[in-house]
């Protein structure tokens, strides 16, 4: 949609649970889930994209990933790590806090990781992404997805259709 519409993608961090504790912790039912599978519009939606996706079982704290994620977006290649570890969450299950998990996606994109890994044990980028946190909530967002388009909040897990009508009304 990006490339049809010439729209910018700008992601900016979100910690869904910010006191969540460093190790993660059991990721708790939504309604429509199963032990294995997420709720029947999400897999839906996912299919139609061409997407297989399951139910994590586990839900990691996402700080370091969002961390990663602003380095990646300083070396240009955050929506390549975005859609890697993006993918690799909803398909597997993976642990987004665990560095070593961290490391193969970094480098599957061509990130520096003798570069990026320093920077997190540093955590060089912590307070960015605190400080975009806060700036979000301030602006209203309670969750993930939510998209900002010409000044207005369209939150929740919203269709393509329903997206794309949003960034044509803007333009």
């Amino acid at each position: 949609m990006a490339q049809e519409n010439a729209v910018n993608i700008n992601r900016r961090p979100y910690l869904l649970a910010p006191d969540r504790p460093p190790e993660g912790q059991a990721r708790q039912m939504r309604d429509g889930e199963t032990e294995s599978e997420v709720a029947p519009h999400m897999k839906e939606r996912a299919n139609n994209l061409g997407l297989k996706i399951c139910r994590p079982s586990w839900s990691p704290n996402t700080m370091l990933v969002h961390e990663a994620t602003v380095y990646a977006r300083e070396n240009g290649l955050d929506d390549e790590f975005h859609h890697a570890a993006a993918g690799a969450f909803w398909t597997t299950g993976v642990d987004l806090s665990d560095k070593a998990v961290l490391q193969g996606l970094a480098e599957k994109v061509g990130l520096d990781w003798k570069e990026l890994s320093p920077r997190l044990d540093s955590r060089q980028y912590s307070q960015q992404v605190l400080d975009e946190y806060q700036a979000a909530r301030e602006r209203g967002v309670t969750g993930t997805p939510t998209y900002l388009i010409d000044g207005e909040l369209l939150p929740g897990d919203v269709s393509l259709e329903d997206l794309s009508a949003a960034v044509k009304k803007s333009g």
